[in-house]
């Protein structure tokens, strides 16, 4: 019985080639474009879940409000917050780490030369160190499987257990027993033996560490500098990490208050003015996901996910497969009519409405299949279109979450597209529909096509406006004037260096031909990472003004390089022992001076060392167009100068040349740093980053737009194409007492145009109060004004009248003799 309903939903469905062409082609590209962000959300949403008890383990993060309203992400506590692992009850296991060097060297051999190796972490998207000092305690939240030694061997200075892929990259393939008692050399001259193996996990992770150096280790070594001591009172953010594991039955909310209520007793503070210091409980599944929807300095080395996009990309999806459905469920009941004669039929030759409604549910099933199909052969390729946006690790194999999904979606979807049409056709009386009285005008659930139709164009006209704001956001922050010139700037960044270290590398870069100018510094103007300090004016008023102020370390050469300009005064001298500083107008006018100039020669405090204000440059972005300008001294300090800034003599250099110039380049840093890693970039492309957040949603949402209106169009030109069909009598019948091709064209096209009119009405206001409330977390940017609502109209109006006035204007042009007569 079953194989002769899928014989008669067969036939039914070859028989109907232009309906089912539409609905497979439209639930192909639903189920693609679900499919694909499912992939996605299975990818981020699956980081560290693998572990025992991951419910119960917590890293210790926190922030730090400034004056200025800066208020930076901390990865890990601080010096002065230490003790808090022995203060605050509820932890059943703790741990601190710290990460550590970027090259491993393995000494020579009797028969192989010594060999260096970078320690970055070999798993997509990470360029953290895959290197960190840490102790026993570690292996009691993050349990590994051992192959040889046990995690007591960390108790021991100058010992290091390291992870099989790690072994067999240092020392080639051999037993896990072989490699102990090996040495390995981080940084050059932390010098240790290899005490264990552990294997590697197989989960998707973020503290994919492969190398755990004993932490007593660091204070009988050079790195004492760094971390002088193997308890939290070393813990630093960027370098360091803390976890805890809660006992049985403590809740993460009375941790954070026992933390509130130690901050407030010591009353520690990370930098002099800063205030407001929150320590909490960060849950170990959260910490793969930024706290900030645009990129910021989180001091996490890993790709992380911002959590709303992703559940906003899986709202998306939702909306996507909707459409379909809604297609086929509009294409099934406007054909009500040409079906009605085949049910009498059915329903006189014994058929009962069960069985009927599971005919029909197996076309649905069917077409469902053949959509799913044709999906999950294009969604690889897909995924190479949109490669740039999407994870690094995320690829389409058949594993059994897969297939689950991909079964769970053609259920769905063929109870959700196929049973309202099911029931619908199945109701139909035999009499009445052998006579063709039952929906004699073919309006059998037309006010449900006509709601659906409203609700997708809804849906399109809401992602039409959506991409056109974010599109002209993005193309604002990209075009608006920063303040200083970033065209042909390279620049290379060597953090720690030594002051004489950057004066070498400086004088070999500049002659390197090709390049105009080098510039030392401590940062590019705009970029991530900027230097802070506690500025003091004591000024003629009985309170002194304490400000909270971004520094740039350089000299006198940086304001001409950029090509800033100073509204008063002068530049710096050059000179190391200058007490000199040059501040932005927004320093100014924050210490309470009407006119540039009136700053100028003003004394500025920094830990009771005065300053003197030489000039006032005019502001420039140090952010993202998410945060205002922030005040900004420019001072010169050798030692903090650990970047440089490179101008290629000709803007329109060719791609061989700038190849040339930087190779250059990395020639003469090897020659002053030869074991540390080579970055380099072009400054307008690092300025990009501070917006690729913002870009990549553009183009996600400009694709959902195009896939929205693709599915809407085809769905429209389905109802178009039917309506015509019904109303060919009518269309000859007019023709012949002398209707114009306009006028049956208007006549075909407006019911479908007030339907897209009252979609546009109803959208407008829901995508204009979304749309303000992503702007409103830029602090510079575009108007919402009325002409996006008529750019978004016209588009959709325009895309409406080409899907329904083709079809419109061919059947106002056939020949009324040739309608009568097919009629």
């Amino acid at each position: 019985m079953l194989f002769h309903h899928l014989q008669n939903a067969w036939r039914a469905i070859r028989h109907k080639k232009l309906y089912t062409l539409i609905n497979i082609f439209g639930l192909s590209v639903g189920l693609c474009a679900c499919m694909m962000i499912f992939l996605v959300a299975r990818y981020d949403l699956g980081f560290d879940r693998f572990h025992p008890d991951a419910d119960r383990i917590y890293r210790i993060v926190g922030d730090v409000r400034f004056k200025n309203g800066f208020t930076p992400f901390l990865n890990s506590p601080f010096p002065q917050v230490s003790g808090i692992e022995h203060a605050i009850p509820g932890f059943e296991k703790q741990v601190g780490f710290h990460t550590f060097g970027r090259i491993v060297t393995i000494p020579a051999e009797k028969d192989k030369p010594a060999r260096d190796f970078s320690s970055t972490q070999d798993i997509p998207g990470a360029w953290a160190t895959s290197v960190i000092l840490t102790g026993p305690s570690f292996f009691d939240i993050f349990p590994h499987q051992w192959l040889v030694g046990n995690p007591a061997v960390l108790n021991t200075p100058g010992k290091v257990v390291l992870s099989e892929s790690a072994a067999r990259k240092y020392f080639g393939p051999e037993a896990p027993d072989r490699y102990i008692g090996k040495t390995v050399i981080y940084e050059d001259s932390v010098l240790v033996t290899v005490a264990g193996i552990v294997r590697d996990w197989d989960g998707l992770t973020d503290l994919g560490y492969t190398s755990f150096i004993s932490i007593s280790t660091a204070p009988n070594s050079w790195a004492k500098n760094q971390f002088p001591t193997a308890d939290w009172s070393s813990l630093q953010p960027h370098r360091s990490q803390a976890f805890v594991k809660l006992a049985k039955g403590v809740r993460p909310e009375q941790v954070n208050a026992a933390l509130a209520d130690f901050i407030r007793r010591n009353n520690p503070q990370i930098v002099p003015g800063s205030s407001n210091l929150h320590l909490y409980l960060q849950p170990l599944s959260g910490i793969h996901y930024t706290p900030y929807f645009h990129l910021t300095d989180t001091g996490d080395d890993f790709r992380q996910a911002y959590l709303p996009l992703l559940y906003a990309l899986m709202g998306v999806a939702g909306f996507i497969l909707l459409l379909a459905i809604i297609n086929f469920i509009n294409l099934s009941t406007a054909q009500s009519l040409q079906r009605m004669k085949e049910v009498g039929i059915r329903k006189v030759m014994g058929s009962s409405r069960k069985g009927l409604v599971l005919q029909f549910v197996l076309e649905t099933f069917l077409l469902t299949t053949l959509a799913v199909i044709i999906a999950g052969l294009v969604v690889q390729p897909a995924m190479s279109l949109f490669s740039g946006y999407l994870p690094a690790g995320v690829r389409f194999t058949f594993t059994g979450g897969t297939v689950l999904f991909l079964l769970s979606i053609v259920l769905f979807t063929t109870l959700a597209a196929g049973l309202y049409p099911a029931l619908l056709l199945s109701s139909y009386l035999p009499v009445l529909s052998l006579k063709g009285a039952v929906d004699k005008q073919g309006t059998g659930g037309a006010g449900l096509r006509k709601t659906l139709i409203v609700f997708q164009f809804t849906i399109s006209v809401f992602f039409i406006i959506g991409s056109l704001v974010i599109g002209k956001q993005v193309r604002f922050m990209h075009n608006a004037d920063k303040g200083f010139d970033s065209d042909a700037i390279l620049t290379v960044n060597a953090w720690r260096a030594k002051p004489e270290k950057m004066q070498l590398l400086a004088q070999g870069v500049n002659s390197i031909a090709g390049v105009k100018q080098v510039l030392l510094q401590s940062n590019a103007p705009m970029g991530w990472a900027h230097s802070g300090a506690t500025l003091v004016y004591r000024g003629s008023r009985s309170q002194p003004i304490s400000v909270d102020v971004m520094m740039e370390y350089t000299g006198p050469d940086f304001i001409p390089f950029y090509g800033m300009r100073i509204l008063a005064g002068r530049n710096i001298l050059p000179g190391d022992s200058t007490r000199e500083m040059v501040i932005n107008e927004t320093y100014s006018g924050t210490l309470g001076f009407q006119k540039p100039a009136d700053a100028v020669g003003k004394l500025l405090y920094r830990d009771s060392i005065a300053y003197a204000v030489v000039g006032v440059v005019a502001d420039f972005h140090q952010n993202s167009f998410h945060e205002t300008i922030k005040p900004m001294a420019i001072w010169h300090l050798p030692q903090g100068e650990q970047s440089l800034g490179i101008k290629l003599a000709t803007f329109h250099k060719t791609g061989g040349d700038a190849k040339r110039i930087i190779a250059e380049i990395e020639r003469v840093w090897k020659s002053v740093f030869p074991k540390a890693p080579f970055n380099v970039g072009f400054l307008n492309e690092s300025i990009t980053q501070l917006y690729q957040q913002e870009s990549n949603t553009a183009f996600l949402v400009e694709a959902a737009t195009l896939i929205t209106v693709c599915i809407s169009c085809l769905g429209l030109f389905g109802l178009a194409l039917f309506n015509v069909r019904r109303r060919g009598k009518e269309i000859g019948i007019r023709k012949v007492l002398g209707a114009t091709v306009r006028n049956i064209s208007v006549l075909l096209s407006r019911d479908f145009l007030r339907l897209v009119l009252l979609a546009l009405v109803i959208a407008s206001p829901i995508a204009w109060y979304f749309a303000n409330a992503w702007l409103s977390d830029f602090a510079y940017r575009i108007n919402m004004n009325a002409w996006i609502l008529l750019e978004a109209g016209a588009a959709a109006i325009a895309v409406a009248l080409l899907t329904v006035g083709f079809l419109a204007l061919r059947a106002a042009r056939e020949d009324p003799a040739t309608i009568l007569k097919r009629e």
